[in-house]
């Protein structure tokens, strides 16, 4: 495979050689490449997730609609926040023939990394209109603080 032709005789193969490097390259990352959740066929089996930093800790927020507290498990080991759980079918697709369905259901399983100053004894978690939200503190001795600058 050869990206740059042998000669470069003036502006224009400088310019298409260029072209062809982006494309073969477009090409050999298209195979590294997750789809996304735009097609039909293309759907994302685990739940969005934002982390949010402050001062004081994080805040993780995961899309769970129709997922109950029941059929969720959360769990902090060191710095790593470990979320599985359920979504159930729903029962009132199983009446009637499926025109379309862009829904998932089924098992899932998110894994995040959150940075070393996380403190494992501060966790909060609340499952409300189909959102979780985890707050996890920082550890005191690595929050920042304020110094105070005298004026003399």
């Amino acid at each position: 495979m050869r990206f740059f032709p042998r000669t470069f005789s003036g502006q224009g193969d400088t310019f298409s050689a260029l072209e062809r490097f982006e494309s073969e390259m477009g090409r050999m990352l298209d195979a590294f490449a997750v789809p996304d959740s735009s097609g039909l066929f293309d759907r994302n089996v685990t739940p969005a997730v934002d982390v949010i930093e402050n001062q004081d800790g994080f805040r993780v927020f995961v899309d769970l609609p129709g997922v109950e507290r029941k059929d969720l498990e959360l769990s902090l080991a060191g710095n790593v926040l470990s979320l599985k759980g359920e979504k159930r079918e729903e029962k009132g697709a199983q009446g009637g023939n499926l025109f379309r369905k862009e829904t998932w259901s089924g098992c899932f399983r998110r894994t995040i990394s959150l940075p070393d100053s996380v403190d494992p004894d501060k966790v909060k978690a609340e499952l409300k209109d189909g959102v979780l939200s985890v707050e996890v503190g920082k550890k005191e001795a690595l929050k920042p603080r304020l110094v105070a600058v005298e004026a003399k």
